[in-house]
C-alpha cells in the first residue's frame, strides 16, 4: 500500500490555518505553488510568461491560452468564494469526528443544507483512491448498524438498520 505523507508545512492549528489562508490571494498562490512549483508553464505552448485575469484566470502570453487553478478540481465553476473551500477542506480533514452537512451549513453561513450536503460529497469523492490495492497482512474489520431506536429485533437483522462494516491495514 502506498504511503501518503505531507510533504510541506502544514498549518498545525485554526489558528495558523486562518493566517496562512485568510484571504483569496493567500489560497490562490498556494494553488498556483501546487500547479506550477517551478514556475508558470503553458500546458498548450510551453511559454512561460502569463498575465492574471480579473477573474483569476493565468493567460499566456504567447498564445493566449487560458489557465484555471480550479479547472478539474471540486471547486470547479464555483461560484463560492475560494476562502469557503478551503475552510471546508480544513474541517473535512482535521476534524476527528468529521463534519456533516448540517454543521458545515452552519459553520460556512450557507443558505441551504442542500449546498452543504453537495460539498461534502465532493470532498469525500476525493478520497477515494481507483487505483488502490487490496488490503494485505493483519486486517482488522469490524462493524456496526446505523438507525434510530425501534421496538422488536435489535441487532443484526433488525428492521430499519444499515449496516456499515470497515477493515484497516495495520
Amino acid at each position: 500500500m502506498t504511503n501518503f505523507s505531507i510533504t510541506e508545512d502544514f498549518p498545525r492549528s485554526e489558528i495558523e490555518f486562518d493566517q496562512r489562508f485568510s484571504n483569496p490571494d493567500a489560497c490562490y498562490e498556494y494553488l498556483f505553488q501546487q500547479k506550477w512549483p517551478d514556475g508558470f508553464v503553458c500546458r498548450k505552448c510551453g511559454h512561460k510568461r502569463f498575465w492574471l485575469s480579473s477573474r483569476n484566470l493565468y493567460i499566456c502570453t504567447q498564445c493566449e491560452h487560458q489557465h484555471s487553478l480550479t479547472a478539474g478540481t471540486i471547486m470547479d465553476s464555483s461560484k463560492s468564494p475560494i476562502t469557503y473551500w478551503f475552510k471546508a477542506m480544513w474541517w473535512f480533514t482535521t476534524r476527528k469526528s468529521g463534519v456533516n452537512a448540517v454543521n458545515l451549513k452552519e459553520l460556512l453561513g450557507f443558505g441551504s443544507y442542500g449546498t452543504a450536503w453537495t460539498w461534502l460529497q465532493k470532498l469525500r469523492r476525493c478520497t477515494i483512491r481507483h487505483e488502490r490495492e487490496k488490503l494485505s497482512g493483519r486486517v482488522e474489520v469490524d462493524e456496526f448498524f446505523i438507525g434510530g431506536q425501534r421496538s422488536g429485533k435489535r441487532g443484526r437483522g433488525a428492521e430499519g438498520k444499515t449496516i456499515v462494516a470497515i477493515a484497516v491495514e495495520r
